[in-house]
């Protein structure tokens, strides 16, 4: 079933299946993590880590939220640290 519906979207889209697979694989959430402990000098991570923030601001950047307080309310369960739900 999956199959062909990505089947259409190849053959309507390529270009689109392409990008959001090359942005998968280079923002992959374990690698945005080991960047931010590999260069981070003063930050440290605890909960909240620096992959869900770039998530959250990826939500603004593509257009699909209108603002860093609209993503985090829409995604508030996942963001939720140390008990804390906004």
């Amino acid at each position: 079933m999956l199959a062909d519906v990505f089947t259409a979207f190849v053959e309507q889209s390529p270009v689109s299946v392409m990008m959001r697979t090359l942005m998968e694989r280079i923002f992959r959430p374990e690698r945005l993590d080991e960047i931010f402990e590999t260069h981070a000098k003063v930050q440290y991570t605890r909960e909240l880590l620096f992959s869900r923030l770039v998530n959250l601001l990826s939500l603004v950047v593509c257009g699909i939220q209108p603002s860093v307080n609209a993503a985090y309310k829409a995604k508030a369960e996942e963001m939720n640290v140390n008990g804390f739900v906004a």
